[in-house]
């Protein structure tokens, strides 16, 4: 998967009509709460075969700390 392919994943997790990039922070992202935290487990766990808890997901500040998370799986 490519980072752009991670974006349209995790766009479509937080069902946002607006592009994401990766330097944004979650905190300014309406929709960055506990359901978009289980969304994003449910897509790592899918895509990446990684398990991700809610806590590792709540200490990620921006996108790319998202992105990091599953680094080696992600092409650039």
């Amino acid at each position: 998967m490519t980072k752009k392919e991670f974006l349209l994943h995790l766009q479509d997790a937080l069902q946002r009509d607006e592009e994401l990039h990766e330097d944004m922070s979650l905190k300014d992202i309406e929709e960055w709460d506990s359901l978009a935290i289980v969304s994003m487990i449910s897509l790592y766990d899918m895509h990446f075969a990684i398990t991700v808890n809610g806590n590792t997901l709540r200490e990620c500040q921006t996108i790319m700390d998202l992105i990091n998370l599953a680094k080696d799986k992600i092409e650039q």
